[in-house]
């Protein structure tokens, strides 16, 4: 073999294991230069320790939504309903408490299961039925915001109970309780997706579910499965926002789908390209947050957080798709 040979194939190597770590953390790249562009920008506003607590504590719940999502999108199903279970989760927990004055413990519960119930009724229609996920959950979406009107009067109910805003508010190193219970879970789906069985039949079911069906695992119950518990994650998520805002809006919920569909598959673009992950999502969430917040600081207008999240997910989609067929091939 010709040492022209030899440096040929040494070059190849070297520009696929460049490309594979482009591709791999390019999102971390773009993050961290957005950060330092920032900061110097806005040292006084944009680079200070109460700016960053302040961002953490209020994306945390928007984290723990993205990673229920990851549940479904894992498995090549869509939630679109999940935003709403959250601001029912929300609704509920404010009128059983501070309307209905149920002791904490019995609503926390309740709107659990009732969260878990939304997410297994799709489930049920997806699955067993064999309809079409983006119409059952547009359609349980609809269900619950008119529930959430109605339960609520179209009012924001108050008088929620001390006990449970001073536990989710109280604050370690100036993070809020959302924030550890987010990156307890952020450790929770690492673990599953990269370590055990479970985790990696939920994957192999979205690369193929009939694929998998005649591997021998049990495909419509691990489906079913994903629609339950991301639906008792979102319901957990509305109660996690009462508790931060003290307070339970039935128009809570508006701001929560996008985002969070922006941040699960912009998350397929880094650290494990094509795939939904939990760390990914944690760094496509901490991009759109610093790029919105960057930009607002210097003086762009309100729209601009909904057209850098719509343009996100256009380009994190586009590129998910590009990465399954190049894996295919």
């Amino acid at each position: 073999m010709s040492e022209q040979t030899i440096s040929e194939r040494g070059m190849r190597h070297g520009s696929g294991r460049t490309s594979a770590f482009l591709s791999r953390y390019a999102v971390v790249i773009v993050l961290v230069a957005m950060f330092v562009v920032f900061s110097v920008l806005l040292p006084d506003t944009f680079f200070t320790l109460g700016n960053f607590t302040t961002l953490a504590n209020s994306q945390a719940v928007l984290l723990i939504l993205s990673l229920a999502l990851i549940l479904p999108l894992s498995v090549g199903e869509f939630d679109l309903s999940i935003a709403s279970n959250l601001g029912f989760g929300g609704i509920l927990t404010g009128y059983l408490n501070g309307v209905a004055h149920w002791p904490l413990f019995p609503v926390i519960i309740f709107v659990l299961v009732v969260g878990a119930i939304v997410g297994a009724v799709n489930g049920f229609f997806v699955v067993n039925l064999g309809v079409n996920a983006f119409i059952v959950t547009l359609a349980t979406g609809t269900v619950l915001t008119g529930l959430t009107i109605w339960v609520s009067g179209g009012q924001i109910l108050s008088n929620i109970s001390p006990d449970l805003v001073n536990t989710i508010t109280t604050t370690v190193g100036g993070l809020a309780v959302p924030v550890y219970i987010a990156l307890l879970l952020v450790l929770v789906i690492w673990y599953l997706y990269e370590f055990t069985p479970l985790g990696r039949y939920l994957t192999f079911i979205g690369l193929g579910p009939e694929v998998a069906r005649l591997a021998g695992l049990p495909v419509k119950s691990l489906r079913f499965g994903a629609f339950t518990v991301a639906g008792l994650m979102a319901a957990g998520c509305g109660i996690l926002a009462v508790g931060l805002l003290g307070s339970a809006d039935p128009s809570a919920s508006a701001g929560y789908l996008l985002p969070a569909y922006a941040g699960a598959f912009l998350g397929t673009t880094a650290i494990k390209p094509g795939r939904f992950n939990a760390w990914g999502t944690v760094v496509a969430l901490a991009l759109l947050v610093v790029g919105v917040t960057g930009l607002q600081l210097l003086g762009a207008a309100g729209w601009v957080e909904q057209v850098f999240n719509g343009t996100a997910l256009v380009i994190a989609v586009t590129f998910a798709r590009l990465v399954s067929r190049q894996n295919r091939t």
